[in-house]
């Protein structure tokens, strides 16, 4: 090999090893989301939060969860199935034995793990937004009842801690089997809101389908109440997927219990009640990212640069 040869050789290599490290680099920047609710970073790696506060239990049997779990205070979790669990379990609390997998034929969790701070972080994160959002959309009433559409441009319009949301008072909602709540985007890609206030037990019967530009992570089912229970029952047995109740359902006060039911999102919350994610349920959490054009572009121009540098040598 002459010396020539060798240099080019030799910078091709050096070349080719820069490209990998510019690759892995691009991999480890953090990914942008579109404008959606702030839950925080960390809550966003939960389909399920639950605040466990009191030691009392969230009961899972007979679902599949496509998603993390994070278990907040000394609250505990009966696994049992049979089921499945397609992410964590993440406990706040060091292991004095909250977790307890009762059925053989359980799937998953993937891991089991103690003491893990993010679960902590994420629910102070949306039960500060849950605060922060009370209160609002009171030029915007709302009652849901049957087959409605209802237009993201004719919520009130706020900012709350750097992001703009659509917000509705929602006064009542009625909507059972087999009807169908569409909510339009008007192409902003502002979150929409939905405050739940009114004092009573709430079913989230039925099915939600997004339009617009909407996707899972931009619609907050935001409940400020506080001793009621909250019920997402949407009778998945009798659906097709991919029908499903779509958006974050939050209610760190109240009782939560998802039976029977498609879910497209997450479920934050269940204060000192238990909760129970049973019969039949599916949740599946958003996990569409969108890269930061800083990200794109310094991807772009490592490609350009090795693109160069084969020309170079060809010639």
């Amino acid at each position: 090999m002459t010396r020539r040869s060798a240099r080019e050789s030799f910078s091709a290599v050096r070349c080719a090893r820069g490209f990998a490290a510019l690759f892995l680099l691009v991999l480890a920047v953090p990914l942008a989301r579109a404008n959606e609710v702030n839950i925080g970073v960390s809550a966003s790696q939960y389909a399920v939060l639950y605040e466990g506060t009191g030691g009392h239990n969230l009961s899972i049997s007979n679902v599949t969860v496509n998603g993390n779990i994070g278990v907040g205070g000394a609250g505990k979790v009966q696994f049992s199935g049979p089921g499945t669990i397609n992410g964590r379990l993440d406990f706040s609390a060091s292991n004095t034995g909250q977790y307890s997998n009762s059925n053989g034929s359980n799937v998953g969790p993937t891991s089991v793990n103690y003491n893990v701070a993010a679960v902590t972080t994420a629910l102070n994160n949306v039960n500060s937004l849950n605060s922060s959002l009370a209160g609002l959309g009171s030029t915007s009433p709302l009652a849901i009842s049957g087959n409605p559409t209802i237009n993201e441009s004719a919520g009130q319009l706020d900012t709350v801690n750097g992001v703009t949301y659509r917000i509705f008072n929602i006064t009542s909602y009625s909507v059972g089997d087999g009807n169908l709540v569409t909510i339009n985007g008007d192409g902003s890609g502002d979150p929409v809101v939905f405050n739940f206030a009114f004092n009573s037990n709430v079913n989230l019967g039925g099915d939600v389908t997004l339009s617009g530009g909407l996707n899972d992570d931009q619609v907050l089912w935001n409940f400020t109440t506080s001793g009621q229970n909250i019920q997402l029952n949407n009778n998945a047995s009798s659906f097709k997927l991919p029908l499903a109740f779509q958006g974050i359902i939050l209610a760190p006060n109240d009782g939560i219990s998802l039976v029977n039911a498609n879910l497209d999102g997450r479920v934050f919350g269940g204060d000192s009640s238990d909760m129970q994610i049973v019969s039949g349920d599916t949740i599946k959490a958003p996990t569409t990212v969108v890269p930061e054009p800083a990200t794109l572009a310094l991807l772009g121009t490592g490609i350009l640069g090795l693109a160069s540098f084969f020309r170079r040598r060809h010639k």
